[in-house]
């Protein structure tokens, strides 16, 4: 006789107990990479907005509603589509290989030409209310360029998708040239505004949390 001993397989039992595990492992792990990966997503947000910014205030004279004149140029690759105007009636288009420009360009494209499945621009989520200090009194959540020609202020946005559902209300992010209060769309504070410095992204609209 052979001094071996019998293999045994798993039992059902015990292949059920291996799965549920395995299951309240990636319940905990998924969520966890899909945050890393939006926070990855929205370092590029917040760089190309700030440098949005500086481009606007080296300027000393109220700027026509086009990209290209404040000399906004961010990299090829972008997530996000920029925004100087709610509409976007005309936007540098980054759909193909090479970008297709306007004069002017109130927006520019998210680079759907280097990331399949995205869009070439998304709808920004306002905030629900911003209240501005020492601004012109017609600034309100809109983007766009405000006051006169000596005398100006204005608010940009970007939006893109970070949990890879194009379809959803877009990662939105707000840059002003002025201090202010805002309260987000969501997660909703319920009315509560966080205060917000000129020159600093802030998310007005989170894509993983919300949707």
């Amino acid at each position: 006789m052979s001094g071996r001993g019998q293999h045994r397989g798993f039992t059902l039992i015990e292949l059920m107990i291996v799965v549920s595990i395995i299951g309240v492992l990636a319940s905990i792990a998924i969520p966890s990479l899909l945050r890393m990966q939006a926070r990855a997503r929205q370092a590029e947000v917040g760089t190309n907005l700030k440098s949005f910014y500086t481009s606007m205030r080296t300027l000393q004279r109220k700027p026509p509603v086009d990209m290209h004149a404040v000399g906004f140029a961010p990299d090829r690759g972008n997530r996000y589509s920029y925004h100087l105007e709610d509409t976007c009636t005309t936007y540098e288009d980054r759909s193909t290989l090479v970008a297709q420009m306007n004069t002017p360009d109130s927006c520019l494209g998210a680079d759907s030409f280097r990331h399949d499945g995205a869009l070439d621009w998304y709808t920004p989520m306002p905030p629900t209310s911003a209240t501005w200090v020492g601004a012109d009194p017609s600034m309100s959540v809109n983007s766009g360029i405000y006051g006169t020609e000596d005398v100006w202020d204005f608010i940009g946005y970007g939006a893109g998708d970070v949990d890879a559902d194009p379809n959803d209300g877009a990662d939105t992010w707000i840059i002003s040239s002025a201090d202010g209060e805002v309260a987000p769309s969501c997660p909703s504070t319920g009315g509560v505004t966080d205060q917000i410095v000129a020159g600093e992204p802030y998310n007005t609209h989170n894509d993983v949390n919300c949707d």
